[in-house]
């Protein structure tokens, strides 16, 4: 029974060794050089022809500045104090508080997210540098628009 194993194992380390060296590529859709086609190379047709364009001169353009933007949401707690900071870092009239109340069991949260719906460059500049906690929260381009 053991003999009758090992030389099952050595006709098995026999086939394989020559699958691996490809005595079988043409008999078999499996080759040993696995799904690598190097013969591609060899198949194309006047690849001197091939020529790289430049790239187009919209890609060196400045990235466009999202003129959307919006704040995480805030606690009921925290929205007078962000309302402060608000009021005395923005021009008055280019910021929204949008109000929000979700039921959590017998008691009511409310929440406040602040947008400013259309900032100019230098009004985003200023907004990407505005923290408006302590945790250094502030606002991000809008995720969608409303």
């Amino acid at each position: 029974m053991l003999r009758a194993l090992v030389v099952a194992l050595v006709a098995a380390n026999v086939v394989f060794f020559a699958f691996t060296v490809g005595a079988f590529d043409g008999l078999f859709p499996l080759r040993s050089t696995g799904e690598r086609e190097p013969e591609r190379l060899a198949n194309q047709v006047h690849p001197q022809t091939i020529r790289l364009l430049p790239t187009p001169v919209f890609a060196s353009a400045p990235p466009e500045v999202p003129s959307c933007w919006e704040t995480p949401t805030f606690s009921a707690a925290e929205a007078p104090a962000v309302e402060a900071i608000l009021a005395s870092a923005l021009p008055a009239g280019s910021w929204s508080d949008t109000r929000g109340e979700r039921t959590v069991g017998a008691r009511v949260e409310v929440t406040h997210t602040y947008r400013v719906a259309a900032a100019d460059g230098a009004l985003a500049a200023r907004l990407t540098l505005l923290r408006l906690d302590p945790s250094g929260r502030g606002f991000g381009p809008c995720a969608k628009p409303r």
